[in-house]
């Protein structure tokens, strides 16, 4: 029975940090700081989690278990050990990876550790791999390890260090090393009980509402998220705007900016501009000044005229202060993209009439507007990163229901091992509560056990190893037309 698979390719863009990406709302511990980011993975279009400086990546397990089947597509360097822990609260019962020397093996406790098999032909380095593993967790346990499909070693050892033959969490850990297309089964049930072979987690995101009560609360445009956490600086008179395209039509009520450092006498002023050919042109609304901000927390500039956005059109967003600022950047080490335009103006004179020139290539400031008033509910559900309270649709009516469709696989496969549903909820009222998780194929759907959300944003999922709606195993055509969501239960 499969305990959990994931592609990483919904925490991205590309570069951001893990510990600035959603991945601690389904893993348990991450890489930090810039120990981690989510590169290129191995299919167009997907993410993969890149790990530095020996750091590590672990998921909790639902439960403790004797045996645990899984695989994991690895892209090693080689500059030194990198692998997959299999952990007993804490203790390290064994773990398969390769050496520097690019030998795939089978170690007791951690990775380094008292070496159980090695394999004869060494990887080389920079290449995608699928490494796969079948471990009973014993002090004469089973054992069998895969690369690339085919059976590398297998035998009994002591595949435990700890006083319980069980492993309740499992561990990415390395030296740039990339991770991706994981799966983890365990040996129960009737379907996804074994080894599968190379395998591939591709994500797929809403394009449109199947049917739907929620209401989309909230929505944003621009850069609401920071991939590295870096800063940024803006000097005091300056008129600071980026461009961006309007997702969907709605009403652009504030514009928001995330300052890095806490003032009690800076002013703000929001701004919104017309695109003219690809530069700012007439201003279409401004708003009240805003004084003060605290370093970490979003400043909220209303504009005293909301201004109504039509999808798929350019605007210019921004604002001006009257102080020296360091704020928080979009853009990543990595790829600093430096989109902002900046031009000196006074501050008291407030948002010119007509945007004066301005200068490209500036920092690419975290600056956005939160919108209202949007007619679609899957464009709130669809952005990467998630929007979180930023972009949503949220219900207190039991029975309610999001049904959404989504994009299509980018291939037939062959073979399908099953379909993950994962919905992004937390509770935001007082009271008890719970959500399933909700798939349907044809007029069949099934719902997730029932969950009670948290506070805080948590990934909550449903696992269909076979397609409802015909009772045999998925096709390409069954994905493609099924729908999904999440149902407020109780």
């Amino acid at each position: 029975m499969e305990i959990f698979w994931d592609g990483f390719d919904k925490y991205g863009p590309l570069y951001t940090y893990p510990v600035n990406s959603t991945m601690g709302n389904e893993w348990t511990s991450l890489p930090s700081g810039g120990n981690g980011a989510f590169v290129a993975g191995r299919f167009a279009g997907s993410l993969a989690l890149q790990i530095w400086y020996n750091d590590s990546a672990r998921r909790s397990l639902p439960s403790n278990y004797p045996r645990l089947i899984g695989g994991v597509a690895m892209q090693c360097t080689l500059q030194s050990s990198s692998g997959v822990v299999l952990s007993d609260s804490g203790n390290s019962q064994c773990a398969v990876g390769f050496n520097s020397a690019g030998n795939l093996i089978l170690w007791q406790g951690g990775i380094n550790g008292t070496q159980i098999a090695i394999s004869s032909s060494p990887i080389t380095a920079n290449s995608w791999h699928y490494v796969e593993w079948d471990l009973t967790f014993s002090s004469s346990g089973n054992y069998t390890v895969w690369l690339d499909g085919v059976q590398v070693f297998s035998g009994v050892g002591n595949l435990q260090t700890s006083g319980s033959s069980t492993a309740n969490s499992i561990i990415l850990s390395g030296h740039v090393v990339n991770f991706d297309d994981m799966y983890l089964f365990d040996s129960t049930g009737s379907a996804n009980n074994a080894q599968r072979g190379d395998s591939r987690v591709e994500t797929l995101f809403p394009t449109a509402d199947a049917s739907v009560a929620f209401t989309p609360s909230q929505g944003v445009i621009g850069a609401y998220y920071s991939i590295n956490g870096l800063n940024g600086y803006l000097s005091a008179n300056q008129l600071f705007l980026r461009k961006y395209t309007a997702p969907v039509s709605g009403t652009l009520n504030s514009i928001s900016v995330m300052p890095n450092q806490s003032s009690g006498t800076i002013n703000f002023q929001p701004a919104v501009y017309a695109d003219n050919v690809g530069s700012p042109g007439t201003l279409l609304s401004g708003g009240a000044t805003v004084n003060g901000c605290v370093g970490g927390t979003p400043v909220v500039m209303p504009l005293t005229t909301p201004q109504s956005l039509t999808a798929g059109t350019p605007y210019w967003l921004g604002y001006i202060a009257d102080s020296d600022l360091n704020t928080l950047r979009q853009d990543a080490a990595a790829d600093q993209t430096n989109a902002g335009y900046s031009a000196g103006v006074s501050f008291a004179s407030g948002p010119p009439s007509t945007a004066p020139s301005m200068g490209s290539g500036q920092s690419s400031l975290m600056v956005w507007g939160n919108m209202t008033g949007m007619s679609t509910n899957y464009t709130e559900t669809n952005d990467l990163p998630p929007g979180g309270d930023l972009s949503c649709v949220s219900s207190n009516t039991v029975g309610a229901e999001d049904l959404y469709n989504f994009t299509s696989l980018s291939s037939a496969p062959s073979n399908i091992a099953g379909v993950k549903v994962s919905a992004l909820l937390r509770k935001t009222d007082s009271g008890a509560r719970t959500v399933t998780v909700q798939l349907k194929s044809g007029s069949t759907e099934v719902s997730s056990a029932a969950v009670t959300p948290s506070s805080s944003y948590t990934y909550y999922s449903n696992y269909q190893d076979t397609d409802p709606g015909t009772s045999a195993a998925w096709t390409a055509g069954g994905i493609n037309s099924l729908a999904a969501g999440a149902k407020i239960a109780s």
